[in-house]
């Protein structure tokens, strides 16, 4: 193969995934031929920094040679069999650790020598079961279709509605659009949607440093204004917890959360939080639903009073850190047992995905955890994730084109915007040249529009972390000033 064809060869042959093809023409795709760690090597030697997980997934880095280890044994003993009617010990195991996860244990009980549940027993904790699917939005979909299912089962048929937070992105399937508010990606197929609510106000803060952090008035009075007429027909609500990512990388006051579990459980409404972005690490704990606690989280991941945790929660991406596409679905025993019965009753969830649990990407999953535990993954989190936020503090200080800093945990972001504070014309594509130059420099920035944003491996260096701000600055400074 001749790289010097291979722009023209993949042209001739291949839609890209959320791209303008047209753009391909002057700004053509990299030619990758190698990752390691947070750099991608191009045909060319260079190398560039991977400044967006590969689309918010890359969670420990290109390459890891545990995750490739753990994936290569798996391909050696089996690499998929049907999940329905079959079990297997790694997937057992996972359901076991993801839970303790997610149920706010320490590392003592989902890290690799963490303890095994007793036989027949359930884990303990808010969440009791664990439904795979394929990827984060077809997880999305299993959430929806639970919820509406769970509620006509549990004698509630009325509640078939929806609602989800303003500016909230759930993914590209057609029920997880229906309950998305970014319209770049939902207006063209608006015929094909449900219709649901959009809560708003959200109490939109910069960081844990703000004042307002866990303080979720007057926004909350809004939005229970907007609730109270759906009271009898919600069937549930869903949300990305503390950081919304595709809608700008906005991040709100954790206390929202707490707020609606209150108000879900005095109207029988359920409640989904969509991890996939926020989970894993992203936000500064194993899910980003544990930051609704009001006490300071123990960097093992042991909660002491966890809070606001939903009736289903879903997490993707750096479940397998980006080795291989695989969703899990939280549930509670009760919703759980909404669904169980004779055959002949008709109460069983029949969505199936076809590589749902998918043997390669568990064993993946379970050296991503081994990762996360034995590197202390949610260590460096805490110390290197602020280096963001205040880099770019320090830079919107210079450069009054940069507005609205916010950081959580391994990400922060800034918006471009006019003299005036004002929106730059959407028409100039200002991101768009910042993000091309970026890629000149060395690092791979990719913005939502005129938002630009840094979201690397949870496992980033301070030099790389710096080289990052440094070529957001200096690309900048290219395209205003």
């Amino acid at each position: 193969m001749n790289p010097s064809d291979l722009v023209a060869r993949d042209l001739a042959v291949l839609w890209h995934p959320c791209s303008q093809m047209r753009d391909y023409r002057t700004f053509p795709p990299l030619k990758v031929v190698s990752a390691s760690g947070c750099r991608l090597t191009l045909a060319d030697g260079r190398d560039v920094l991977d400044a967006i997980s590969s689309w918010w997934c890359k969670s420990l880095g290109h390459g890891h040679p545990r995750l490739r280890a753990a994936l290569i044994a798996q391909a050696e003993r089996f690499e998929h069999v049907i999940l329905a009617n079959t079990t297997n010990e790694p997937i057992v195991r996972l359901c076991e650790r993801l839970l303790a996860a997610a149920n706010g244990q320490g590392v003592a009980a989902w890290g690799p020598a963490g303890a095994l549940s007793t036989p027949g027993h359930a884990v303990p904790g808010h969440f009791a079961k664990v439904f795979f699917a394929d990827n984060g939005s077809t997880a999305v979909e299993v959430a929806i279709k639970l919820a509406l299912q769970a509620q006509a089962q549990l004698g509630r048929p009325a509640r078939t509605r929806f609602a989800a937070f303003a500016n909230g992105y759930h993914g590209e399937t057609l029920g997880a659009l229906s309950v998305g508010d970014c319209g770049l990606y939902k207006d063209t197929y608006a015929p094909l949607l449900f219709p649901s609510t959009q809560l708003g106000p959200l109490p939109y803060r910069s960081g844990p440093d703000d004042p307002r952090w866990m303080e979720a008035e007057p926004e909350w009075s809004a939005i229970q204004a907007q609730l109270a007429p759906l009271a009898d027909s919600l069937a549930a609500i869903i949300y990305e917890p503390v950081l919304q990512g595709a809608g700008g990388m906005r991040i709100y006051a954790p206390a929202l959360l707490a707020r609606l579990r209150d108000w879900a459980d005095a109207h029988d409404v359920l409640l989904i939080a969509d991890e996939i972005a926020a989970g894993m690490g992203r936000c500064g704990a194993l899910l980003a639903s544990h930051l609704a606690t009001p006490q300071a989280q123990p960097l093992d991941g042991a909660l002491t009073s966890p809070l606001a945790l939903p009736d289903i929660a879903v997490v993707s991406k750096g479940l397998t850190a980006g080795f291989l596409p695989q969703a899990a679905v939280l549930t509670t025993e009760a919703l759980y047992q909404a669904f169980d019965g004779e055959w002949q009753e008709g109460r069983a969830f029949l969505h199936s995905n076809t590589f749902a649990g998918n043997a390669l990407a568990v064993a993946v999953a379970h050296a991503v955890l081994d990762v996360y535990a034995d590197e202390q993954v949610l260590e460096q989190v805490a110390r290197h994730g602020p280096l963001l936020a205040a880099g770019l503090t320090q830079l919107a200080r210079e450069r009054p084109y940069l507005r609205n800093v916010r950081g959580v945990g391994m990400m922060a972001a800034v918006d471009l915007r006019a003299p005036d504070g004002g929106p730059l014309s959407a028409s100039s594509r200002t991101g768009w040249q910042v993000y091309q130059l970026a890629v000149a420099r060395g690092a791979l920035l990719r913005p939502l529009g005129d938002t630009l944003y840094l979201f690397p491996p949870l496992t980033t260096g301070t030099e790389d972390l710096s080289a990052m701000l440094g070529i957001l600055a200096d690309s900048c400074r290219d395209v205003l000033g």
